[in-house]
């Protein structure tokens, strides 16, 4: 499936393996001979503060930053950061949202009132029709390595069939970035992160 633009968003909190998603997508959009843009913002990201990654990739993509209400997929780590980008969703725009919440330190600071998922799941109903929410740790722990979550989730985005990398593509740039005794169990993270998202969107697992 070969596309001029295509938009992804990936947001979460320092620590979450944000940024490495973004850059095996990036690989693996190379590798599936697309064009590709991307652009980051980040702060206090050793600290679990706001991290969020634009990812463009097609046969005709131009600047880096993605128009508001324009992004196709967006990839959100941690719940709360969701809501935090909304405005770059538009009504077709597919949320995968892993469940795990981690409030940042900032907010027990201030003493805020942190959204709970109920709430989260609410505001963005109202945003787009497309949600879809994985446990995303808890799935990466029973792996065995609750560091592959990022790997279960990109994972799911397959499964999910919102995506026009290949399978084979995403895998072989996850296995890239890892050194060879993480392969087999990050292998099966992306298995179950597929099967996952099959199950999500109602499909059968052959």
């Amino acid at each position: 499936m070969e596309v001029k633009s295509y938009n992804l968003l990936n947001v979460g909190v320092g620590g979450q393996g944000v940024i490495r998603a973004a850059q095996i997508l990036s690989y693996a959009a190379l590798l599936d001979d697309y064009k590709v843009r991307t652009a980051e913002t980040h702060g206090m990201a050793q600290r679990g503060g706001s991290v969020a990654s634009y990812l463009r990739f097609g046969t005709e993509v131009e600047g880096p930053l993605i128009p508001r209400g324009k992004t196709n997929t967006i990839l959100a780590f941690e719940a709360s950061e969701a809501v935090r980008i909304f405005n770059y969703a538009g009504p077709e725009t597919v949320f995968l949202i892993n469940e795990s919440i981690i409030v940042p330190p900032m907010i027990h600071q201030m003493g805020m009132d942190y959204p709970k998922l109920t709430e989260i799941r609410t505001f963005l109903k109202e945003v787009s029709v497309h949600l879809y929410f994985i446990e995303g740790v808890e799935i990466a722990t029973s792996v065995g390595n609750v560091r592959t979550m990022n790997v279960v989730m990109l994972g799911a985005l397959i499964g999910l069939d919102v995506i026009p990398l290949k399978k084979e593509t995403l895998e072989k740039a996850i296995l890239s970035y890892l050194p060879s005794k993480l392969h087999d169990i990050n292998k099966k993270a992306f298995e179950i992160g597929i099967e996952k998202g099959i199950e999500l969107r109602g499909g059968s697992i052959d």
